[in-house]
């Protein structure tokens, strides 16, 4: 039946009454009189209750007067508050969004509130983003006050060590003598200074080692590279590995890497302790000190956030991987990558963070087999919150480490903390603006594709990120828009 059809009940109703006639109209304002006489006297009757339940005030001049009219939105200063100070941002972020590539994600979170979440879940090459992973991982794994320690251990008779003096390897990054930071293009800054070993062995008037110094690298495996590793990365940009590495195995004055960093580690001590007053009668070479010999001396690396600065700040890949290996070290007994890489895992889940698109290769970033995603990343950084050693260890835009040359211009400059990441075919950039006291924005970006890690294509973005997040400043606050008494 169609809805227009009328029935013939209603049609014979029509034709009995006519619309306007003088006993319909009367009949309709009695019955509105009626009605309309009812509800006042049951209103009438509730108010009255209500009012004699409520205790009288006893002056008006109690009643604070507010100085904005009762149908105003600085009533809501919290809903007003965000919608004036995100509106132009909000503007800002959807057009970067935009703009990204493909393969792309950015999650951008302010105050409590995601102001962008493209593509948050979108399994992706991070490149040096992953030491985001392990940063927060290590924090939680070996506390804020673990320290590296390296030992000399041996027999002491005399001026002399008997025999040979071993030097145990306790996986410290950092070890490095005096000259090495010079030849750095981002020069190591929290470094355990190896000089420190001769000058305790000095002032304990040793001056002969009748033996040779044999490096104890046994705290992790001998694994001196990722398997899957890139040909072209190994050597250069990382590695060979060892719990035992002095100036990233770098033999001063030999142009060439050698294959074990222990040896190289032994020669570079071997060389200081001669060329200044320690006589060492044999080569350098491997070994594991027995357990019956004395600590001589030891060096202690600044505590893990120093650690962590270095690492993040400059993008120190050695350093990465060789924490993943002390992360499972100190969870399992096993200085290996894969105990750290199961360990991280583990954490990961524990904090709520799902796995999926996510897999773990390596410490450093490097390994193409990477996968990380945005929101895992916003996730890391925001428990940090940007004031923790995560975010005080990042790089500064136009100042630090990694982008000491980078956002230079922008708003963003000597504010922005951020964690990059450069492979072909991936560009990231990950981590805080501070904008007030204690208050920072958190970002993460994570570009993938062809030419994403050419300047042309990323930079424009970078640089609209940052001038968009820089010049975001809090305000108006609620409490600035809240109703003010008289």
């Amino acid at each position: 039946m169609r809805i227009d059809d009328e029935s013939s009940g209603l049609q014979q109703a029509r034709r009995k009454v006519k619309v306007g006639s003088a006993r319909v109209v009367a009949t309709l304002l009695l019955s509105v009189t009626t009605f309309g006489a009812v509800g006042l006297g049951v209103s009438w009757k509730f108010v009255d209750n209500i009012a004699q339940a409520v205790t009288p005030i006893s002056s008006t001049a109690e009643i604070g007067a507010l100085d904005v009219p009762i149908i105003n939105a600085r009533r809501a200063p919290q809903t007003l508050s965000e919608d004036v100070k995100f509106r132009a941002l909000n503007g800002q972020l959807a057009t970067i969004a935009r703009r990204l590539p493909n393969e792309s994600c950015l999650i951008v979170d302010v105050e409590g509130k995601r102001l962008v979440n493209s593509n948050p879940d979108l399994s992706l090459l991070p490149a040096s983003n992953m030491k985001i992973v392990v940063a927060a991982v290590a924090l939680d794994v070996l506390g804020e006050d673990f320290q590296y320690v390296t030992q000399l251990v041996g027999r002491v008779n005399g001026d002399a060590v008997e025999g040979d003096i071993y030097l145990v390897g306790g996986g410290d990054p950092l070890l490095t003598t005096a000259n090495y930071p010079a030849t750095e293009s981002y020069p190591t800054f929290n470094f355990t200074r190896v000089e420190d070993l001769f000058d305790t062995l000095s002032t304990m008037g040793i001056n002969r080692i009748s033996g040779s110094i044999v490096a104890d690298e046994s705290r992790y495996d001998d694994e001196r590279f990722t398997p899957t590793l890139g040909l072209g990365i190994k050597g250069t940009e990382v590695g060979p590995l060892g719990a035992l590495m002095i100036n990233d195995g770098v033999v001063t004055g030999n142009p060439i890497k050698l294959d074990h960093p222990g040896i190289a580690a032994a020669t570079e001590l071997t060389n200081l302790f001669r060329n200044n007053g320690i006589a060492v009668a044999g080569e350098p070479k491997i070994g594991t000190a027995p357990t019956d010999l004395s600590v001589i001396a030891e060096i202690q690396s600044v505590t893990l956030p120093g650690v962590l600065a270095e690492m993040l700040t400059n993008s120190d890949n050695n350093s990465a991987d060789l924490l993943l290996k002390e992360i499972g070290f100190a969870e399992t007994g096993q200085g290996t990558r894969v105990a750290g890489i199961d360990t991280t895992k583990s954490k990961l889940v524990e904090w709520g963070i799902a796995l999926d698109g996510i897999e773990i290769t390596d410490g450093s970033g490097l390994d193409r087999g990477n996968r990380l995603t945005c929101s895992a990343i916003s996730s890391l950084l925001l428990r940090d919150g940007g004031f923790g050693p995560v975010g005080l260890g990042l790089a500064v835009a136009g100042r630090t480490g990694t982008l000491r040359d980078v956002l230079t211009d922008s708003i963003a400059t000597e504010r922005l903390r951020g964690k990059t990441g450069t492979l072909s075919g991936a560009k990231a950039l990950s981590g805080f603006i501070p904008y007030a006291d204690g208050l920072a924005s958190t970002y993460s970006l994570i570009m993938n594709g062809s030419n994403v890690s050419n300047q042309t294509t990323y930079r424009p973005i970078w640089n609209a990120l940052a001038d968009a997040l820089g010049g975001f400043d809090g305000s108006p606050t609620a409490e600035e828009l809240a109703p003010k008494a008289p």
